[in-house]
């Protein structure tokens, strides 16, 4: 056998099935991706608790019998969505994995928060939803949330603690403290970009000063 060829072998899609446990074929995906595309794009406008299912079916040109097939109510739908939403990206990991010093680091720091919020734009409504019904005490939303950064996390937290081993971050630094507060930082920054008034510095200026924090929390400067 090729151990090798066994590795890097992908591992398999679970197959999708609907609420009776069936199958769900070609047709059945195109209808179920229809119906969380238009879930989302509703949520731009209507709170998870105000959006019904005979609203979603309506706009997807479809009964709530057939919603009802695919999913139990509005909240999975955007659980489904949820899973193909992604909060981190191969190029950010690149980033936290080289060293981070000197002017580098503070490049390094910024190319990583713009990374960033350039991933929570693309997702914001879902995200959005989610940390509100989260934030309302829905464990399944906690736990989308908590999945969501755990990668991300743990690799930020790898990086203020090497910062701290080379002498870098202050030895009373818990390194999962401050990654976790990296995290609260950056979230809240990508949230509130199109909420920043005119009459203030712009989102673009507060990134760039959000990302020289992160270069000093994680021992670049």
């Amino acid at each position: 056998m090729n151990r090798t060829a066994s590795i890097d072998k992908p591992a398999a899609q679970p197959r999708l099935v609907n609420q009776n446990g069936q199958r769900i074929g070609a047709k059945g995906q195109r209808t179920r991706q229809k119906l969380i595309d238009v879930t989302v794009e509703l949520l731009q406008t209507h709170g998870l608790r105000d959006l019904t299912v005979a609203e979603v079916a309506r706009v997807a040109q479809t009964s709530p019998a057939t919603f009802y097939v695919y999913f139990d109510g509005v909240p999975e739908v955007v659980l489904s969505a949820l899973e193909a939403a992604s909060q981190t990206s191969p190029e950010m990991l690149a980033l936290l994995d080289a060293d981070w010093v000197g002017e580098d680091g503070l490049q390094q720091a910024r190319s990583f928060v713009t990374m960033y919020c350039g991933i929570w734009l693309e997702n914001s409504t879902v995200f959005r939803v989610r940390n509100l019904a989260a934030e309302e005490g829905d464990l399944r939303f906690i736990e989308a949330r908590r999945s969501a950064v755990r990668v991300l996390l743990s690799r930020l937290t790898a990086r203020v603690e090497a910062g701290r081993i080379a002498g870098r971050v202050a030895q009373s630094i818990d390194a999962s403290a401050n990654a976790a507060a990296i995290l609260i930082l950056l979230e809240r920054l990508a949230a509130v970009g199109s909420l920043v008034s005119t009459e203030g510095p712009d989102h673009s200026d507060i990134k760039l000063a959000a990302a020289n924090m992160v270069a000093h929390a994680m021992g670049a400067l």
